[in-house]
């Protein structure tokens, strides 16, 4: 849901709406408009997220409605390890990517745009950075490292593999999906193990972000915050609402918070901050179910104020700045960093941790 130039604009899985606003009534007038209709058949990770350029283009994501792409005839039985991916990857020819339209253009349907970026696997958190005058988005890394090649993978490999990507997105870019993954240790592109990956081959074909965060978090907004009722730091950086994982076991599940990235020149700090956290309502999370809420999008108030909204029982929470922000620093900065430390946030050690029992 986006407002933009005296429309709200708004999607189904399917269909993307706008309807006219009013500056004297908060409903919306007429009959809701289409914009775009995607002509494929529901499937998985249908979101049409939305930005705005400011320019008269719209940009729509497509994301991929599989893992890695896996071609299922490679394996045997029911076992899933070491499942081949298609190659090529047909679904590449119109998924796993962004789409750019005419944003004023009534009754369009895919083709009727121009793939902006691919290789994206599945894009919930997408936004345009009017500072920086470019389209950053948040991605939905994949799953299942040890499940597809447990002779490479670890279970712990599995729960902190791959990254979730913060990216710059330009014109053209492809991010190397489902052929390789991020991985946020060695900071590096790698191989997919359905490609012919083993942990160690690196990809250098391929566009990097901006920095990674922990995996499986599942980003599902992003805003980059213009106001100044908070502290200054917070002017122009990036908030991000994350859902928080369904499959890290044996690992605690983990996520469900919104984090702080500052920025620099356009660029993000990557020593993201724990910004609001609480929605788990539980210090460790078995199973998704287990949490009370999750954290799930984004919005600024005129005056500065943060709107979160989660998907569990529809509460929407208005974060305000009721503290001195003059003296707003290194003190507090320091008790948000101690949130880390919760099981449902820090990256597991490998040696240390208890995992969950069964």
């Amino acid at each position: 849901m986006r407002i933009h130039k005296g429309y709200l604009y708004f999607s189904s899985e399917l269909v993307i709406y706008r309807q006219k606003l009013s500056t004297t009534q908060l409903i919306p007038e007429g009959k809701p408009e289409v914009i775009l209709t995607d002509q494929y058949p529901i499937r998985w990770h249908n979101a049409k997220s939305l930005a705005f350029d400011n320019q008269g283009g719209m940009y729509v994501t497509f994301s991929a409605p599989t893992n890695v792409c896996e071609d299922w005839n490679t394996t045997e039985g029911n076992s899933v390890a070491n499942v081949k991916g298609e190659f090529p990857c047909q679904q590449l020819n119109y998924l796993g990517s962004i789409w750019k339209y005419d944003e004023a253009k009534l009754g369009q349907y895919q083709l009727d745009g121009k793939k902006f970026a691919t290789g994206l696997r599945s894009i919930v958190a997408i936004s345009w950075n009017e500072e920086h005058n470019g389209l950053y988005a948040v991605q939905h890394g994949r799953d299942y490292l040890h499940g597809h090649a447990p002779q490479h993978f670890s279970q712990w490999q599995n729960a902190i593999l791959p990254a979730e990507e913060f990216m710059i997105i330009k014109e053209n870019d492809n991010f190397g999906w489902p052929y390789t993954y991020y991985d946020p240790v060695k900071r590096k592109r790698m191989l997919a193990p359905e490609y012919g990956g083993d942990g160690v081959k690196e990809s250098m074909e391929y566009a990097l972000p901006m920095m990674g965060f922990p995996a499986h978090w599942a980003p599902n907004d992003l805003l980059f915050y213009k106001g100044s009722q908070f502290p200054a730091r917070y002017k122009k950086g990036a908030f991000v609402a994350f859902h928080g994982s369904t499959n890290r076991g044996p690992y605690p599940q983990a996520g469900y918070i919104v984090a702080f990235v500052p920025f620099e020149n356009g660029v993000a700090s990557e020593n993201w901050e724990v910004f609001a956290d609480g929605f788990a309502g539980v210090e460790t999370i078995v199973n998704m179910k287990d949490t009370k809420y999750r954290p799930m999008g984004l919005a600024e108030g005129p005056d500065g104020s943060l709107y979160i909204s989660e998907s569990k029982k529809g509460k929407i929470w208005r974060v305000l700045f009721k503290g001195d922000i003059n003296t707003f620093g290194n003190t507090q900065l320091a008790e948000m960093e101690k949130r880390k430390a919760r099981s449902y946030i820090r990256t597991p050690d490998e040696k240390n941790d208890l995992l969950i029992p069964k």
